[in-house]
């Protein structure tokens, strides 16, 4: 059974799995297949950007064919679409995994989602509509009532939505693509952070203050403000690498 995050992330990756799908060249697909490989495809994703597939994790054919009641094929074209946008990878001859990261590229990735965010909160300061500047404020009180409340799966899944609004408000398809991508592959370790004392009132707060930045058109300031939100503090960071198994995360690695 998925866990309640899972089932909380399951609208927001849903909607931004729209623009990262590869696009089909050459023979139309079957209808039906191409639903059941977007069931497949779609519901791993929710997994993995919720948390509960961890890096590293095995992902075997013939078990996820069965949990969904289809054939291989759908689940080797959701898999390939997912190898595609770097959440899964599949060595020569071995069972595909979620794609696992070294403590290197983790923190590079986060310097570079860092900047994505920022870029985003930059460009969503100038573009915002009316009706999506409403929609971020009606997110910033759901996230403010779970904080209250403390509901730490609503507070998550609030916040997602309001990283998801801006980049939305880019009005850029392309930086709201490749914004998503890396931040699904980072949401785990997103996630952790939140569980640190005192770390969702910070969160909170830095949401409220980027709201009201955007609000009074401050861009420069939103960049600031976004780019610090979303680097990874070195404690927080060395504590997640000290916690986690030793197949999620590896010392060395090989770069081209």
């Amino acid at each position: 059974m998925q866990s309640r995050a899972a089932e909380t992330a399951s609208t927001t990756g849903s909607s931004m799995a729209k623009l990262a799908r590869p696009r089909g060249r050459g023979k139309a697909q079957d209808p039906k297949k191409l639903t059941q490989c977007e069931i497949v495809r779609s519901a791993l994703e929710k997994e993995i950007f919720a948390g509960s597939l961890a890096p590293a994790t095995p992902l075997d054919e013939d078990a996820i064919a069965k949990r969904f009641a289809v054939s291989r094929t759908p689940v080797r074209e959701a898999l390939l679409q997912l190898i595609e946008a770097g959440l899964v990878e599949k060595p020569s001859r071995q069972r595909a995994v979620v794609a696992p990261l070294d403590v290197r590229r983790l923190i590079q990735m986060f310097e570079t989602l860092s900047e994505l965010e920022a870029i985003c909160a930059r460009l969503a300061t100038r573009r915002i509509t009316p009706q999506e500047r409403e929609t971020l404020a009606a997110i910033q009180r759901a996230s403010d009532a779970a904080l209250a409340t403390g509901d730490a799966d609503e507070f998550g899944r609030q916040g997602i939505r309001f990283h998801v609004a801006v980049w939305r408000a880019t009005h850029n398809d392309v930086l709201f693509e490749t914004t998503r991508n890396l931040a699904v592959r980072l949401n785990p370790y997103r996630m952790f952070q939140l569980r640190s004392k005192g770390r969702q009132e910070a969160n909170n707060d830095d949401h409220k203050l980027l709201l009201g930045l955007m609000d009074a058109g401050n861009a420069d300031e939103a960049y600031t403000l976004m780019r610090g939100h979303v680097t990874v503090q070195g404690d927080v960071l060395a504590e997640y690498i000290s916690c986690a198994p030793r197949p999620v995360l590896q010392a060395q690695g090989e770069y081209a």
